[in-house]
């Protein structure tokens, strides 16, 4: 008796060729499905980049606009207190003058007229110090009205997503 050997079956040649060329191509366009998605994410990645930069950017022309508008308000603020705080001292000055004068029982002249003098220079010099804090003022509020401007540019800028 002949006892055949089990051998498993084997696809013929031709048909195992196609079967690995029909692996091989389905392999081959999952490759390429998961590169084309890379790249789309890629693509998404750059526009995101891009987008937070221009924003940066922005962000930073604003800031630096605000930096601009404050610093030259801020020395000018400082000499106006300087000049009322002179004003102020001067003030006291003729107000103790005054407060003499009033108290001494007897009329002289020439204090009058030394009181007369100071007051008309203290008048003078209240007009100007008015003044000049008039035009501080009208300056001071026009920039400040920029400033609120750029701030709610700022703002909506921080606000916004990208």
């Amino acid at each position: 008796m002949n006892k055949q050997l089990a051998i498993p079956w084997q696809p013929p040649p031709a048909a195992q060729m196609f079967m690995t060329q029909l692996m091989f191509d389905s392999q081959i366009k999952g490759m390429q499905s998961e590169s084309d998605k890379w790249h789309q994410e890629h693509r998404s990645w750059k526009r995101d980049i891009t987008a937070w930069q221009k924003r940066q950017r922005r962000i930073e022309a604003i800031l630096y606009q605000l930096e601009r508008e404050l610093p030259d308000y801020r020395d000018v603020a400082a000499h106006l207190s300087d000049v009322i705080e002179e004003h102020e001292r001067r003030l006291s000055e003729h107000d103790r003058l005054l407060k003499e004068y009033l108290g001494n029982d007897e009329t002289d002249p020439a204090k009058w007229t030394e009181l007369d003098l100071e007051h008309e220079n203290q008048a003078r010099m209240h007009a100007a110090v008015q003044e000049e804090h008039e035009a501080f003022r009208t300056a001071y509020l026009a920039a400040m009205k920029k400033v609120e401007r750029l701030v709610k540019r700022l703002q909506s800028l921080c606000a916004t997503t990208c």
